[in-house]
């Protein structure tokens, strides 16, 4: 695979490229300005929305076209995009004003999954003491932990069998692998999938394929796939060495889009990593498949 620049976006941290194929549009967003943005690739248009917030997590199309489900400020909130409107959907952590919303996304059955981050993570501030948590959110609005004192987590995939949800925990370099039940969300403690210490190193967002290869993106210029055995098959040079979040699009499902990042950038470093907060795409030989969209009532 061999990745392009899509979108020249010059986002300080990219993240969430979520494919609406109704729309034909990717959603994605940008993490310091609360934005939402919403990028055409047949006309290279793209589209901001503001959120009313300075820092955002991440956003899920709902499954009536126009919302989104929106992880910003201390709230999971439905925004209309047409009229800016929020609903207030849930607070899974509302005593904790230290944190920010981080990575979010909803299962087959509609449930989220949504994780917190120190806002000072990485930065000279931050503290091993200052940990965020894993929540899921169920549809009437209750929440419960799935893990607390955690650092990172980012990118939430399930398998073809939903019988297994993966997890990057990017501050400990492995991918988590949760036993799921469809029933009753995650169950147990995770397990270590895959050590990425001493190889790839700061795993980010996770991306899963038509025959459950999944593939991890890494703030270390590679994008690596790993065969439903934990096997590497593939290790792929990214163009910039922030390589955020991945998501496949298109009609085919083939086009895989990978949200980058230039954070804590001098201006001579972002001279010499053209793209860099941008959005590139590469084809994949085997489709993706599609996030789930949250049905908001």
């Amino acid at each position: 695979m061999e990745f392009k620049l899509a979108l020249d976006a010059n986002a300080v941290i990219a993240e969430t490229p979520i494919w609406d194929p109704r729309v034909g549009k990717l959603y994605w967003t940008s993490l310091f300005d609360g934005s939402v943005h919403m990028f055409d690739p047949a006309t290279k248009r793209d589209e901001l929305f503001g959120t009313g917030e300075s820092l955002i997590g991440s956003a899920v199309p709902c499954e009536e076209e126009g919302l989104l489900l929106v992880a910003a400020g201390d709230e999971l909130f439905v925004l209309d995009l047409v009229t800016g409107k929020r609903t207030f959907v849930a607070k899974p952590e509302p005593n904790r004003p230290e944190n920010r919303f981080n990575d979010m996304r909803v299962d087959a059955r509609g449930r989220i999954l949504v994780s917190t981050v120190s806002k000072a993570y990485a930065t000279p501030d931050f503290k091993p003491s200052m940990r965020g948590a894993f929540y899921v959110v169920e549809a009437d609005g209750s929440s419960r932990t799935v893990a607390d004192g955690i650092i990172q987590y980012n990118g939430i995939v399930w398998n073809s069998e939903d019988t297994r949800m993966f997890v990057a925990d990017t501050a400990e370099e492995k991918l988590l692998a949760f036993r799921y039940d469809l029933d009753k969300g995650p169950i147990g403690e995770p397990e270590t999938a895959v050590d990425f210490r001493g190889n790839f190193s700061t795993p980010d967002g996770l991306s899963i394929d038509a025959e459950d290869n999944i593939y991890v993106c890494h703030w270390s210029g590679h994008v690596t796939v790993w065969d439903k055995d934990f096997n590497l098959s593939r290790d792929i040079a990214f163009p910039v060495p922030y390589a955020c979040c991945g998501g496949f699009a298109g009609d085919d499902l083939h086009d895989f889009y990978v949200a980058s990042a230039k954070y804590g950038y001098t201006e001579e470093e972002a001279k010499k990593h053209p793209g860099a907060g941008g959005i590139f795409t590469g084809r994949c030989e085997i489709p993706g498949t599609l996030d789930h969209f949250y049905n908001y009532k």
